[in-house]
C-alpha cells in the first residue's frame, strides 16, 4: 500500500512538473515601434504565436497596451507565397493613453511578424517564441 501511495505522489508531481514546463514554453516575447514617432515596445504574449491569447505590451514613454491575441483564416495567403493560409494572427490593442488598433501577423517559422494601426501611427511588432 506504501508503494501506491508513493507511485500516487511521484505522479501528481510529475503531472504537476509536465504542466508547468508546457506553460512556460507557450508564450513569447514582443518586441516593435512606431514608425513616425521614436517609440518602442516590448511584452510577451500568454500563447504561442499560432495560439489564441492575450498580449501586454509597454512603450519606452510609459504607456501599457494590451488586448486579445486569436488566429484569423487568410484566404489571400497564396498571393504572397505563404505555404499556409491558415496561419495568421491578430492582436486588438487598448492603450492606456487612449490609443488603440489592430495588427495583423503573418506566421513564420519561429516568429510572427505584424503591421497596422495604433492611435493614428503604423506598429511594427514582431513576436518571438
Amino acid at each position: 500500500m506504501c508503494l501506491n501511495r508513493r507511485f500516487a505522489g511521484c505522479s501528481s508531481v510529475a503531472l504537476s512538473l509536465g504542466a508547468a514546463l508546457l506553460l512556460s514554453g507557450c508564450g513569447g516575447n514582443v518586441e516593435g515601434k512606431m514608425l513616425h514617432t521614436p517609440e518602442t515596445f516590448t511584452g510577451e504574449t500568454t500563447s504561442s504565436i499560432s495560439g489564441d491569447g492575450a498580449m501586454v505590451l509597454t512603450s519606452d514613454r510609459g504607456a501599457r497596451c494590451d488586448g486579445p491575441y486569436e488566429q484569423v483564416p487568410d484566404d489571400k495567403g497564396a498571393e504572397v507565397g505563404a505555404e499556409r493560409s491558415d496561419e495568421n494572427g491578430v492582436a486588438t490593442l487598448t492603450c492606456n493613453d487612449g490609443r488603440s488598433g489592430k495588427v495583423m501577423f503573418l506566421i513564420g517559422p519561429g516568429q510572427a511578424v505584424g503591421t497596422g494601426m495604433l492611435g493614428r501611427d503604423i506598429v511594427t511588432l514582431t513576436i518571438a517564441e
